[in-house]
């Protein structure tokens, strides 16, 4: 597990246990894209216990899978609309996903060489 019921209680404050950190590591899997066993990177695996606390928290103080997404209900002839938002995920694992090294931006370099752009061919010189 990516994270511990005492690295919950340090970072949280919030008292937690095992099947509770399963089900918050399993959420946090799903939303990074990748397994536990799959992550090499010391700063991914630290970002990922962030969540899986954050997320562990979540679930233990919110009854979060009976959370609806309503932004708009009428009165009359009762009209409710949903959001497309999912309120099973704490904000704060959004935020630490975001941090993952597969989900930031790369830049990739394509055309020539840029050293050898300005040069003639190497069979111009003798």
């Amino acid at each position: 597990m990516l994270a511990t019921d005492s690295d919950v209680l340090d970072m949280t404050g919030y008292t937690v246990n095992d099947q509770q950190i399963r089900q918050a590591q399993g959420i946090v899997e799903v939303c990074a894209g990748r397994p536990e066993s799959l992550v090499t990177n010391e700063t991914d695996k630290h970002w990922l216990k962030y969540a899986v606390c954050w997320q562990s928290a979540y679930l233990d103080n919110s009854d979060v899978f009976a959370q609806a997404n309503v932004e708009q209900v009428k009165q009359d002839k009762t009209t409710v609309t949903y959001g497309e938002k999912t309120y099973a995920v704490s904000p704060l694992v959004v935020e630490a996903v975001k941090q993952l090294s597969w989900n930031k931006s790369r830049s990739i370099m394509t055309g020539p060489n840029t050293v050898k752009a300005n040069r003639m061919p190497d069979w111009w010189y003798w």
